[in-house]
């Protein structure tokens, strides 16, 4: 009998760089666009979260003796017993061996013997390989949401921008030193956080009328190069379609 050479066991910090260099090359880069894996700080963020010993993250690494064959990352939802599967990538020398599943297989009883009910993900509808592999472990899609790029007006009316920026000193440190973090924003009497990654904004939710009136502008003044939109409402002479992204959610039993 061949001896199973593979270990799972928890991320440690050594392990960090490893995990970085296999998440970005494991990933066609517009799958990439939303995450901060591509945020140049990704790797001081990992090391501060295992760190943290309040962490809502859950790292784990498939290991082939001292080589990363896979990584999972979840966060924890504890009061909606629910842990997100952020991401699951597997070293490209080790793809169609079984590592993902093995990796997978052991982290859904992780979470069920810690008591959650389910999982969910999200992944890209063209991303079928991957589509196709979730539902095979009894995934179903519960919502979707178009990924977009927002075509933004050139030489916006800098009178259209009353737009107050909230956190702007953490911002600019926390950027800085990550790559990527969010702005809160004040316009006309709405609320907004938009993510930032690099010199991309990341919005999610809702694109309503107030921000779409003063993006432009915004965007322009503080340089950055591409304006992302996650969401159902951008329409298609506002927004270029990139892909869709697809919600699912497996419920566990013991």
């Amino acid at each position: 009998m061949t001896k199973e050479k593979y270990n799972i066991r928890f991320a440690k910090k050594e392990d960090v760089a490893d995990i970085v260099k296999l998440v970005r090359t494991s990933f066609d880069e517009n799958y990439l666009i939303p995450s901060i894996y591509r945020g140049r700080g990704i790797e001081k963020f990992l090391l501060h979260e295992l760190d943290n010993p309040f962490s809502p993250y859950r790292y784990f690494v498939l290991c082939d003796d001292n080589e990363i064959a896979g990584y999972a990352e979840y966060k924890i939802f504890e009061s909606s017993s629910l842990a997100f599967l952020n991401i699951i990538s597997v070293n490209n020398k080790y793809k169609n061996k079984g590592i993902g599943r093995k990796l997978f297989d052991f982290t859904k009883v992780f979470f069920l013997e810690e008591g959650f009910k389910a999982i969910q993900l999200d992944v890209y509808e063209t991303n079928t390989i991957a589509l196709n592999w979730y539902s095979g472990f009894g995934f179903k899609q519960v919502s979707a949401v178009s990924f977009s790029k927002i075509l933004l007006e050139q030489n916006a009316d800098e009178k259209q921008s009353k737009v107050y920026i909230q956190n702007y000193p953490q911002y600019k440190e926390l950027h800085k030193t990550l790559g990527f973090y969010f702005l809160d924003l004040t316009l006309k009497n709405e609320n907004i956080r938009i993510g930032v990654i690099e010199q991309d904004l990341i919005v999610r939710g809702n694109y309503t009328q107030a921000l779409k009136e003063h993006l432009a502008h915004f965007s322009e003044t503080l340089a950055f190069e591409n304006v992302y939109f996650l969401g159902t409402d951008c329409q298609p002479e506002e927004c270029e379609f990139i892909d869709k992204v697809i919600r699912m959610e497996l419920n566990m039993k013991l």
